[in-house]
């Protein structure tokens, strides 16, 4: 496991553009030939005994053609796609009877009765849906249970089998890479800059598959800002994915390829891919070596441009043993064309939903999911028009069944609430969230493992500014007494606002904290959460909520700390400034998470009697 450091007090945040481990999805469209004993029993029960069902044509054209074209046109559409026999769009061939003498309403009314349609790799029709389908296709007589699988109010996004034609390859791909027979759940991350020589349209995105033997799921990302030295390291399940990286393509045993209708997505020479791979030799197989990846079909620069944001929420937290919603929202400002999205959660997930709030129309469901599955996270076809002014709101509902709090992440233990779109044009920032109408106001607490058990559990909230400067003063070193020191001030200061999601307005942002510091023996205990509420000049607003617990041996002569922790027992190495002036201590941390800039995140404690 990757031996984490304790010096980031603001959080990874450029991390959120990134989808830490996914999937396992299935996929096949293909109608069944033969039908079982069970499903024969389900139509002869209906129609033994009762006049031949002529479903209603009118309500055909007003409501039901609607649902199917929507949940089963991507298959059975005008020309049948992914082995589907036929089209189920017009209702003179529905009528046609089968091989099996039975009418395509008779097969309609029971696969979707009993839930074999879509197949069951795929999400679930939502039920009022799949009621109205089965009703129509059997005038009535059949009645659909509820599911409690995951249901979805938009159909997963399908590529046609075959690739367009004069397509040029680019292959990112890991290079044999040995997988032991001890290897179980890891995660490796594989940084490469293809040769492009000029800029393409990526058209079309297809897995790569060399060893399937040991192959669990792979994702794409683009390192949007070339933080990340070229050569493969451990990700560690995805908490060590690196800042900056850009979510473009995942896939999983049965899933296909993404593919745009036209143009593509834009790569151009210097571009910089990070391909995270999940191995898992559970058969112990020896001698394993991999070279699975992804293949980048690209054009020429013509047709229509795409581009992937995230929108959702990029500040939380969720409180202990209880189901909490969170919200974040999206303001478009130009007309936009969304093509594909995909939900993103971890395992306290639950439900999503993102809605469409226009001006003087009620709000509009664009996709939902109910009954959660980490294991199942698909691209959902989003074909809607988006006008300068709308809004996305993205809500996502966790269940936390645990004693603390869990916050905003890239680990699987952590959580995230994203919907990753593909839109044209193109967003100028991959990142939009406003947050919720109502701006945080407080901070979850959670004293952390190493303090003692009669450390306060809720100390003092403070409430700190965001400002700019060149530099910081320097803190000067002296005799510690031990004690118990609460926090009392929390600021950031940085040396620019530029940022590659936009410009901070410092007036505008602002620092939540709780914590405290136990000083014993020249050994200093630092306790902190905090949330980070950057406002932006485009309107959007990014946060993330951040707890800091370690012990950590100090030289009281000495105003820098560069040693191993002590806690937790994981280890790992802290750096920090501190300084003493009175009674009051002051711990600084140094990060540059904006390239070219330096962040300061100073935390003043004040020693209690």
């Amino acid at each position: 496991m990757t031996v984490r450091r304790f010096e980031i007090p603001l959080g990874s945040w450029t991390s959120t553009l990134f989808v830490a481990s996914v999937l396992a999805l299935g996929a096949a469209c293909a109608t069944p030939q033969t039908r079982d004993a069970d499903a024969d029993a389900h139509v002869d029960a209906t129609s033994e005994g009762s006049a031949p069902c002529v479903p209603d044509e009118a309500q055909w054209n007003a409501t039901v053609r609607p649902l199917v074209e929507r949940y089963c046109g991507q298959c059975h559409g005008a020309v049948p796609n992914f082995g589907a026999p036929s089209s189920l769009l017009e209702v003179a061939s529905i009528a046609e009877r089968r091989a099996d003498g039975l009418s395509g309403f008779e097969h309609i009314a029971d696969r979707v009765a009993r839930r074999s349609m879509p197949p069951a790799s795929l999400p679930r029709l939502p039920d009022d849906d799949a009621r109205a389908i089965a009703a129509w296709a059997s005038c009535g007589r059949r009645d659909v249970q509820p599911s409690d699988g995951l249901v979805a109010s938009a159909p997963p996004l399908l590529a046609p089998e075959r690739a367009p034609a004069g397509l040029t390859p680019i292959e990112i791909r890991a290079d044999r890479f040995p997988v032991e027979p001890t290897v179980r759940d890891a995660y490796r991350c594989f940084v490469i800059e293809p040769s492009i020589a000029e800029p393409r349209f990526v058209r079309r995105f297809e897995a790569i598959i060399d060893e399937s033997r040991v192959l669990h799921h792979i994702v794409l990302s683009k390192d949007v800002m070339r933080t990340t030295a070229l050569g493969n390291f451990d990700c560690n399940g995805g908490g060590g994915m690196p800042n900056g990286a850009q979510y473009l393509f995942v896939w999983a045993p049965g899933q296909t390829a993404l593919e745009f209708p036209s143009g593509g997505l834009r790569v151009a020479p210097g571009d910089r891919f990070i391909l995270q791979i999940h191995y898992n030799n559970g058969a112990g197989v020896p001698g394993v070596r991999d070279s699975s990846g992804v293949r980048l079909l690209t054009g020429p620069t013509v047709g229509t441009e795409y581009g992937m944001f995230s929108a959702g929420s990029m500040s939380f937290s969720l409180p202990p043993r209880q189901r909490t919603t969170v919200e974040g929202r999206c303001t478009i400002r130009r007309a936009t064309t969304l093509y594909a999205g995909m939900p993103h959660m971890h395992l306290l997930g639950a439900e999503f939903e993102t809605s469409l709030l226009r001006q003087g129309s009620p709000a509009q469901s664009i996709l939902s999911l109910r009954g959660w599955s980490f294991e199942s996270q698909l691209f959902y076809s989003l074909p809607i028009e988006l006008r300068p002014g709308d809004v996305l709101r993205t809500r996502c509902t966790f269940d936390n069944p645990n004693t603390e709090p869990v916050r905003v992440g890239e680990r699987t233990t952590d959580e995230m609430c994203n919907n990753f779109i593909f839109a044209t044009p193109p967003p100028d920032s991959p990142l939009c969230d406003e947050g919720s109408p109502d701006r945080p106001t407080d901070v979850a607490y959670q004293p952390g493992v190493c303090l003692p058990p009669s450390a306060p559990r809720a100390p003092a909230l403070v409430r700190g500014s965001w400002t700019q400067a060149a530099s910081v003063g320097a803190l000067r070193a002296g005799p510690v007494v031990d004690g118990r020191w609460a926090l009392d001030a929390a600021d950031v200061t940085a040396t620019g606002g530029a940022t590659p999601i936009g410009n901070i307005e410092f007036s505008q942002s602002y620092t939540l904290a709780r914590g405290q510091v136990i000083t014993s023996a020249r050994t200093l205990t630092l306790d902190v959460t905090t949330d980070n509420v950057l406002l932006f000049a485009s309107g959007m607003r990014f946060g993330m909520p951040l707890h800091q617990s370690f012990t950590v041996p100090f030289d009281d002569a000495i105003a820098m700390v560069d040693a191993t922790a002590t806690c937790p027992s994981s280890g790992g190495r802290t750096r920090f400034e501190w300084g003493i002036e009175g009674d009051a201590l002051t711990v600084r941390f140094a990060r540059s998470e904006i390239p070219g800039q330096t962040l300061w995140a100073r935390y003043r404690f004040r020693r209690v009697p």
